[in-house]
């Protein structure tokens, strides 16, 4: 008699996140506009939210409805939340966070960067145009540099698929 066993959940990590950045070129066309080697980790990453989408609901119900509601949504929106340590000693700062930083103190289009956030495991993920902003944190005397950094979608998120998958799609 053979017994067959389910494989249990393997639940995740945040430290399988990869945060890539790139500076924004002018054109949001196409997310395959973007040369490769444009993207640059961001180090030093110590905690991270992935795009948290919301949607506008808005009342689609009427008087057909036996009383009951309903709802539709008409628009989406995302934010991407982190908290990185900054390099302060030995004179070197991290490129990720500079662009992060350069793109946070920008106004209108000077503020947009191209970002790619994905699973160190397989790849997987999204990517997309957003506004940055980038605070660096104080502290006492005792704590360690860090920074804020908020990423605010311009438009739709992109699927990265894993690798060796599909194109990215919608």
């Amino acid at each position: 008699m053979s017994v067959s066993f389910e494989q249990p959940i393997a639940p995740g990590v945040v430290s399988d996140y990869l945060l890539e950045v790139a500076p924004y070129d002018g054109d949001a066309s196409d997310t395959d506009t973007i040369p490769e080697d444009a993207f640059v980790p961001v180090r030093g990453i110590q905690e991270i939210t992935p795009p948290a989408v919301e949607k506008n609901l808005e009342d689609d119900s009427d008087l057909d409805s036996g009383g009951w509601g309903s709802q539709i949504g008409t628009g989406a929106e995302y934010t991407l939340e982190g908290t990185a340590k900054r390099p302060r000693r030995g004179g070197k700062d991290d490129p990720g966070q500079e662009i992060l930083k350069a793109a946070g103190r920008g106004v209108g289009v000077d503020g947009f960067v191209w970002w790619r956030l994905t699973s160190k495991t397989d790849g997987s993920g999204d990517m997309g145009l957003a506004d940055a902003s980038f605070t660096e944190q104080g502290g006492s005397r005792t704590d360690l540099t860090l920074a804020e950094f908020t990423l605010t979608g311009r438009g739709r998120l992109v699927d990265v698929p894993a690798a060796g998958g599909d194109e990215p799609g919608e």
